[in-house]
């Protein structure tokens, strides 16, 4: 009995032993997972056969154009300028969102900041029979602009205009599907 015993203890010193090197020396094996990216990850969504998707869902470059249109004090005619433009400088996802839910898509950034948050920029909502899109994108201050936008193959465009004493600011957005291409997407629900 007391053999049993001893062999127990000198294998749990020994299992101590080799675990507290391990703890102390940190040399241990570590295991290197394969490790994919959130788009990959939508892509694989995309992917699948059997998933029925939408023909809006997809990843997107997003370009925007701002301009800025008044009245020239001297002669009344209309000037309108670029006040800036910015060709594809963000990724997002635009994926249906749950059936309980008051929104009908959710655009989630894809090109955050912080490499492990994503974002829900935006919600989008489908008039009725498809004929445009409602889009209620959010500022992170809490502010949030609708724009009103149209859907044609891969490309989505909408705009949104207030006004700025006399001036009439107006943001024009573009998102161009870049992946699932129209001509992959075999098939469309709405």
């Amino acid at each position: 009995m007391r053999l049993h015993l001893l062999i127990i203890v000198g294998l749990l010193g020994m299992t101590f032993d080799v675990s507290s090197q391990t703890l102390f020396n940190g040399k241990s094996k570590k295991f290197k997972y394969e490790e994919i990216q959130f788009e990959d990850l939508i892509k694989r969504y995309f992917e699948k056969e059997s998933t029925t998707f939408s023909s809006l869902e997809g990843i997107y470059s997003v370009s925007c154009v701002i301009t800025k249109r008044s009245r020239n004090f001297l002669t009344g005619s209309e000037v309108e300028r670029v006040v800036e433009r910015k060709d594809n400088y963000g990724r997002i996802a635009i994926i249906k969102d749950r059936p309980s839910s008051s929104r009908d898509y959710i655009e989630v950034s894809l090109s955050y900041r912080e490499a492990d948050k994503y974002p829900v920029m935006g919600e989008f909502n489908v008039l009725s029979e498809g004929r445009g899109l409602i889009y209620n994108h959010f500022e992170p201050n809490g502010t949030s602009m609708s724009f009103a936008m149209k859907s044609e193959s891969d490309l989505v465009e909408g705009e949104y205009s207030f006004m700025d004493g006399r001036k009439t600011i107006t943001y024009k957005i573009s998102y161009l599907r870049i992946y699932p291409k129209s001509s992959t997407i075999s098939v469309r629900s709405q």
